[in-house]
Formats: C-alpha cells, sequence, structure tokens
C-alpha cells in the first residue's frame, strides 16, 4: 500500500489560484480518457496534480476530479489516503441521491478501510451500499456490495461469516452478464479462504489446515482465465498473486513459480502494495524449496519497506520471518520475529473488538444480510429463467435457443461430432382456432409442447419459437436418429385423444429435419425450414429430412 505525500507548500498555494475551468475540465477529461494507459505511478500522480488545482467552492469539478483521484489511489494500492479522500467525498455524492457511483464508492470504501484496519468504517460503508443497491433494484451491485460486508467480517475476526457472504455474492454475481461482479466475487472468496488457511495453519495438520486452499484454487484459476480474457494487467496481477500463493500453500512449487514470476513482473509496474505481496509468496516459495538463505535476505528487504498500515501483511511477513529463522537456527531472531507477530495478532483483535462493539454486530445481522443478498439470487434467476420461457407452454422460447446453442454445440462435438435440428409445425393451426375458439388453441398447444416433452431427452432442446412452430435440437444424433424421434412424434400426434379438448378436434404435425457437423444456428435451422415447406407442400402430417 502506498501513502501519498503531502503537496509541497508551492503547490498548496496554486491549488487556491484562479483557473480556466474550461482548460481544468479538459485536463480532467485527457487523465480520464488515459486512465487504462497509464501505469498506476503516473496516472497518480497526474490525479493528484489535477485535484492540488481544483477550486474548493467548484462542487462539480472537485466532484470529478475528486473521483478520478479515487480511482488512480485505488489502483495504486494507496487505502490510506483513499479512506481520507472517500470519506471526505462521500457528503456530497449522498447529496446527490442513490447512484451507481455512490454504491461503488462506498463498497471501495468497505475494502479499503478493511485493509488499513478501520473496520468500523469498512462494515458501515459497506451496509450502505447493500441498502442502495437493494433500493434501486442493481443486482450486479448487491454483489459487489454483499461481496464488500463479506471482506469487511472477514477482517474484522469472523472468516467463517465473511465466507458465507462471499459465497452468496459469487452466486449472486453467476446470474448475471457482468464479468466485473464476478471476478471480484471469485478474487475475494479466494482471498478469504487464503486466510483461512492461514488461521489454521499453527493449529491443525498441515493437509487438513489444506482444505481451503483446495476449495480456493479452481475458483483463483477461473479468476486468472476471466482476468486474461479481460487483457487489464491488474486484474491479471491480482489473480496471479491469488494463484501463487495457493499454490505455495499447497505445495505445489513447480506451478508456483511461473505464476508468482509473472505476478512479480507486473507488480513492478508500479502496483507497490501488490509487490509486497507477492515478494513474500516468492519467500515462501523459496522456503519451501528448501533454500532458506535467499528467503531470509528476500523477507528482511520486505519488512523494512512495510509501512504501518499494511497490518494484514506485516503480520505474513512476521510470521514467514519466524518459520524462516527457525529453519536457520537464528534462535534470538526468531523469538523476537514471533513476538512481534504476536503483538501485530493483539493489536488486530483489540481493533476488531473495538469495531464490533461499536457497531453492535451480531451474527444475526450478518444472517439477515445474507438471507436478503439470498433472497435477490433467487429473484434474479426467476427473471432470467422467465425472459428464456415460452409463457404458455414453459418451453424454452428464441432467447433459450440463443444461450444454450453454444452448450450444444460443444455437447455434439464431444460425442459423434454431429447435431440434428427439426422444425415442427401443426397442421391448419388456423382452422382449430376458427372452429373451436382460441382457447381450445391453447390447449393444444400445452398439449403437444407435453408430447414433445414425452418423447425427447432431457439433454434434447425443445423451444417454441412463435404461434404452432417448434424447435428440436438433438445433440449427438444423426438423420436417421432424428427422423425416428420426429416419426413417433408424428404418430403420438395423430393418435392423441384429441377429443377430450374439443368434438370432432384433430391434430397432426408436420416436421422437416437435417444433421450434420455442428455449425451456426442459423444455417441449420434455414435447412430444416426447407425441409418443413416441404413436408407441407407433400401434404403435411409427415416428416421430411434434408
Amino acid at each position: 500500500m502506498i501513502r501519498t505525500p503531502p503537496l509541497p507548500p508551492a503547490r498548496r498555494a496554486a491549488a487556491h489560484a484562479p483557473e480556466n475551468a474550461d482548460d481544468l475540465a479538459e485536463t480532467i477529461a485527457l487523465a480520464e480518457s488515459l486512465r487504462a494507459s497509464d501505469s498506476p505511478a503516473a496516472g497518480l500522480a497526474r490525479a493528484e496534480a489535477i485535484w492540488g488545482r481544483v477550486p474548493p467552492d467548484d462542487a462539480p469539478v472537485r466532484r470529478r476530479a475528486g473521483l478520478l483521484l479515487l480511482d488512480q489511489r485505488y489502483r495504486a494500492g494507496a487505502w490510506v489516503d483513499f479512506v481520507e479522500l472517500a470519506l471526505e467525498l462521500l457528503p456530497q455524492l449522498r447529496a446527490e441521491g442513490p447512484r451507481s457511483e455512490l454504491i461503488d464508492l462506498l463498497r471501495q470504501l468497505s475494502i479499503a478501510a478493511s485493509d488499513t484496519g478501520r473496520y468500523e468504517v469498512a462494515l458501515t460503508a459497506g451496509q450502505e451500499a447493500h441498502r442502495i443497491a437493494v433500493e434501486i433494484d442493481d443486482v450486479g451491485r448487491i454483489s459487489l456490495a454483499t461481496n464488500a460486508l463479506g471482506c469487511a467480517f472477514e477482517r474484522t475476526g469472523d472468516p467463517w461469516q465473511g465466507e458465507r457472504l462471499l459465497v452468496e455474492a459469487l452466486a449472486i454475481a453467476r446470474t448475471q452478464d457482468q464479468p466485473h461482479p464476478l471476478f471480484v466475487a471469485l478474487n475475494n472468496l479466494v482471498a478469504v479462504r487464503i486466510g483461512q488457511f492461514y488461521l489454521r495453519r499453527d493449529a491443525q495438520a498441515l493437509e487438513e489446515a489444506r482444505a481451503p486452499l483446495r476449495e480456493a484454487l479452481p475458483l483463483a484459476l477461473e479468476a486468472l482465465a476471466q482476468a486474461r480474457a479481460s487483457g487489464e494487467s491488474f486484474r491479471t496481477l491480482v489473480a496471479l498473486g491469488n494463484v501463487g500463493e495457493v499454490l505455495v500453500g499447497l505445495g505445489d512449487i513447480g506451478a508456483a513459480a511461473p505464476a508468482l514470476d509473472e505476478a512479480e513482473a507486473l507488480a513492478r509496474g508500479g502496483y507497490a502494495a501488490h509487490l509486497t505481496r507477492v515478494g513474500c509468496s516468492q519467500a515462501e516459495l523459496a522456503l519451501a524449496r528448501g533454500d532458506a538463505a535467499a528467503a531470509w535476505e528476500r523477507l528482511l528487504g520486505l519488512i523494512e519497506g512495510a509501512g504501518n498500515e499494511h497490518l494484514n501483511t506485516r503480520l505474513r511477513l512476521r510470521h514467514a520471518l519466524w518459520r524462516t529463522a527457525s529453519t536457520l537456527d537464528r534462535a534470538a531472531d526468531a523469538l523476537a520475529h514471533l513476538q512481534a507477530y504476536l503483538q501485530l495478532e493483539r493489536q488486530r483483535s483489540m481493533t476488531q473488538m473495538r469495531a464490533q462493539s461499536e457497531l453492535f454486530v451480531t451474527r444475526v445481522e450478518a444472517e439477515q444480510m445474507r438471507l436478503e443478498a439470498r433472497r435477490h439470487h433467487a429473484r434474479a434467476r426467476e427473471l432470467e429463467a422467465d425472459t428464456r420461457r415460452d409463457e404458455l407452454t414453459g418451453l424454452g422460447n428464441r432467447r433459450e435457443v440463443e444461450l444454450r446453442w453454444p452448450q450444444l454445440v460443444e455437447q455434439a462435438l464431444k460425442g459423434s461430432g454431429v447435431l440434428a435440428v427439426a422444425m415442427i409445425d401443426l397442421d391448419h393451426f388456423k382452422r382449430v382456432n376458427d372452429t373451436h375458439g382460441h382457447g381450445v388453441g391453447d390447449r393444444v398447444l400445452v398439449a403437444m409442447a407435453a408430447l414433445l416433452r414425452a418423447h425427447t431427452r432431457a439433454a434434447d432442446l425443445v423451444a417454441r419459437l412463435g404461434g404452432e412452430e417448434f424447435l428440436l435440437v438433438l445433440p449427438d444424433a444423426d438423420t436417421e436418429r432424428a427422423r425416428e424421434v420426429c416419426e413417433r412424434l408424428r404418430v403420438a400426434v395423430q393418435g392423441h385423444d384429441w377429443e377430450a379438448l374439443a368434438p370432432g378436434l384433430r391434430v397432426t404435425l408436420s416436421a422437416g429435419l437435417t444433421s450434420g457437423p455442428p455449425a451456426e444456428a442459423d444455417r441449420l435451422t434455414r435447412r430444416a425450414d426447407t425441409a418443413l415447406y416441404q413436408a407441407k407442400s407433400q401434404g403435411r402430417n409427415r416428416v421430411v429430412p434434408i
């Protein structure tokens, strides 16, 4: 973590000098456009310089420049300065009413305050972010706020309550097509499980203590794959650091080394806070390799550069120094670092207890938050399911076809490499509606959906495309297999007791089908549609392959 220095006297005086508002706005706009390409150090320096020029009475410019600086401080890991500026800007953002920027600032404040030991700030900010996200029904930000609260509870000494909240946050994030909430949920859940390992390793057998790491590894690898796909170096650095730390804890030295080397190279691009963390993992890796001397030298360099705000990092460093000194038979050094470690633990425990006492944090409150997050998760899943389901028949609709198509292609490729598509249409359905009424027509469609389900496998896709038209997709099925399925369905429809719905009612279907190597949905459905047209032109109540 980095603490930015105060402005020198000349800069402080210049900060209050009159300046052309348009020029300053253009400077801020330029800095915003360079945000993604700037190194953390360059971006932070640019934002700090702009902040020093903002007139104290220009609220809109102050808000915009402040949010830019907060973003850069967050990227650089300057948590202490981030917390102070966030607390300064919060009243202005609150006065503007519930907005996405307010939620984002509150949840980032919760994370930063957690990492600097300001637990009361972390918990109140996380709770406020969650409440506002629920008010505006922003599911993605509900996940992010739940995530921040989970981290806050973990930092205040309740990693199991924190883990439960983080699991809920991940479940909510998986219902959304938003990469950011998913990455944050994966990353922080991994971090909490790493923390559980550190709590257990001195009190349990090593293999038992490693259980949280085994649970964390697939999540860490998923987060890394997502980070690489995003192309963002900061995300990749964070994910690589987690993967490397997990692998070191699991004793997988060969796999840990390249991950940590790559993370360290990225951290040297200006991410000083992460460089310390990755350096500690490198030292633990050296210790695991049996090179305690190299681990000792690296750890001594890291502990000298760790500031007072690095409580969790300093705890880890002191523990590693104690273990390394013990390995090297440096008894006096081992005792000194063990004492320093225990003192830091007492300091953390006292701060945690004070935060919980001041805020009356109880397990009941945490459980209520978790249950509320679960309700939103369930609601999000229901809403998502509704958008993919035909309201009348309960079959999938066109959106379901779009979303399921890649899975069906993958399934076919794992099998025989072919996929069959059938277009099915009820014959003379307009006559059914005209003769017996639309109510009977609707019941015919519902009965047809039931027949389709009865004659297909769970892995097959059955969808209603509209009106009396249905789509059937059979992964791992050739033309002959698809023809057998469609023919059985045709016979079942023809022989169904339709008169139970209306006297004199008769229903038949026509089907056109095709198969071949998986391809784009449009191409295969067009071929099946051509076959359906041929079935209609040949007299209906038949199946025609093409």
